[in-house]
């Protein structure tokens, strides 16, 4: 197997998708897993909006939302009636997508899929058994399909490769937390019952014969019935249960059957699983030229689809300073920020899921929450994001946070409004400017598409958004565009002068009102030091 910039240890979605990144901006990268071939379980379902916006930007979010199905909210449901202060419908504005029940399987057929696009392909069958980080590379030996010995060369080495990740062990990284008492059960299979499809179910009762436990069914592709039931197993139960991978279709109607509505009828059933759940955090993300993302960093309740979806944006944090480093355009000291970024992140997503299952546990009332969309997720405060803006208020986007949409935009020559999304990301940095008359705030934005393209060649672009009533000469160094309908206004409290930088990975990292060259260079100079 030949030599690579980056060696990911695990196919799941993590792992392909740091993968698809990574050869999509041009990265030598391989992607090895132990498993001879991609699994079919269900196992991680929801997938967030901000995920969705991560797919947008690889190109497969018509391919996801065609794969999956949309959840419409959460009911739930106590002694065959609906609970409305314990439900909740998904809003159908104000959010960049809704969210999406798509199968594991499913989303890493997509990525894999978009990894080939790129020319990749995953090494199946090939064993992670040591690695050597000797300070400017790493020593990789693995285990090939039919036994025999490889050794890899690698400048960087990432371990996606799960909650009993050896990468992490490798680097004698502790993974801190503990493991929570109750047996849970999952089955995929046809259910037979007079709900309408779209809501995320949960039922519950008070009877004494069905009260200890609760069970969610949520709406997977595939015939009309096909859900996902997962429930707490009763302790009476859990014992009989224990060394049981997979149970079989009659042991999981009589475990589930009862905590259903009446009359409930189970058919067709492809998969089941028991399993326990905890919350571990690890001591940190990584050391010297290793990394670990996704279950290896951390794992914690599968309360409101934040796994698979925080592992997600690991990567998507990851891949760009990854790629920036490979190509030379920033220092290593640019990937210190991973840690300092995600694992706050990580750390909060254990806590909120642990208090949310807990809830459950409980059977206190439901708290649904904005924040699992995980658009509200901000890196503010790091190390690498700078605030230059003297007169902004505080309700505008700051550097750190997600750069939010605007709609409505009217580019000269092209008969369709865009929003401002259409314009970001695809590995690069991108100058956002405001300007609102021609002068020294268009000269100014002009140096500073200079400077950027200049010190980041390759990755960089730009677009200028003006008031309706304001027409620049067209410029090769940016994109023009017309806040038509005043959205991009009223979303950055805009004024005129005014820019921003969004990251690859779709987060402000620079905000002023002076667009310099000098400027710029000075925040790349701290964003990047060689």
């Amino acid at each position: 197997m030949e030599d690579v910039d980056v060696l990911i240890v695990g196919a799941g979605p993590v792992g392909l998708l740091l993968g698809a990144e990574l050869r999509r901006d041009h990265v030598a990268v391989k992607v090895i897993d132990s498993m001879a071939g991609r699994g079919f379980f269900c196992k991680a379902l929801g997938v967030t909006p901000r995920t969705l916006e991560i797919f947008d930007d690889l190109g497969i979010a018509d391919r996801a939302i065609a794969a999956g199905v949309w959840l419409t909210g959460v009911e739930t449901w106590v002694d065959g009636a609906m609970v409305p202060k314990r439900s909740m419908q998904v809003p159908e504005e104000g959010l960049p997508y809704g969210s999406l029940s798509l199968a594991q399987y499913e989303t890493e057929r997509l990525l894999e899929a978009t990894y080939a696009e790129h020319g990749g392909q995953v090494n199946y069958g090939c064993t992670l058994d040591s690695f050597i980080d000797h300070g400017d590379a790493v020593e990789a030996h693995l285990t090939g399909p039919q036994g025999q010995a490889l050794t890899v060369h690698c400048k960087w080495l990432v371990g996606c490769d799960g909650a009993h990740s050896k990468v992490r062990s490798g680097l004698g990284l502790t993974f801190e937390g503990e493991r929570y008492p109750q047996t849970f059960a999952l089955a995929d299979l046809d259910v037979d019952w007079p709900y309408p499809r779209g809501p995320m179910y949960r039922f519950e009762w008070t009877d004494a014969a069905r009260a200890k436990t609760s069970l969610a069914a949520v709406p997977i592709r595939g015939s009309a019935q096909r859900y996902r039931l997962s429930m707490i197993v009763p302790e009476e139960r859990a014992a009989s249960l224990a060394g049981t991978d997979a149970p079989d279709f009659e042991t999981m109607c009589s475990l589930m059957l009862p905590s259903l509505p009446e009359g409930t009828r189970l058919s067709s059933m492809r998969w089941s699983s028991v399993y326990r759940v905890s919350h571990r955090i690890a001591s940190a993300y990584g050391r010297g030229r290793v990394f670990i993302a996704g279950d290896a960093a951390h794992i914690h309740p599968p309360v409101g689809g934040q796994g698979m979806n925080t592992g997600l944006q690991d990567a998507h944090n990851l891949a760009w300073k990854l790629a920036h480093v490979a190509k030379g355009l920033a220092g290593p000291a640019l990937l210190d920020s991973y840690a300092a970024e995600r694992r706050p992140v990580g750390i909060d997503v254990v806590k909120s899921t642990s208090a949310a299952l807990n809830a459950v546990l409980t059977r206190q009332a439901a708290n649904p929450a904005m924040r699992e969309t995980q658009l509200l997720v901000t890196y503010r405060g790091s190390p690498i994001v700078t605030d230059l803006c003297a007169h902004a208020d505080d309700e505008s986007p700051a550097p750190g946070d997600r750069l939010p949409d605007a709609q409505g935009l009217a580019e000269r020559f092209v008969g369709h409004a865009r929003r401002l999304h259409d314009y970001v990301g695809a590995g690069r940095h991108w100058l956002i400017g405001y300007v609102d008359a021609d002068g020294p705030q268009y000269h100014a934005f002009i140096e500073g598409c200079r400077a950027l393209a200049e010190s980041l060649p390759g990755a960089a672009s730009a677009v200028l958004v003006t008031p309706a009533d304001c027409e620049l000469p067209v410029s090769e160094l940016m994109t023009i565009v017309t806040d038509a309908t005043g959205d991009f206004a009223r979303t950055f409290h805009a004024k005129g002068g005014e820019v921003w930088i969004a990251r690859p990975d779709g987060h402000i990292g620079w905000r002023s009102d002076d667009c310099s060259g000098a400027a710029i260079r000075c925040w790349l100079d701290g964003l990047s030091p060689q």
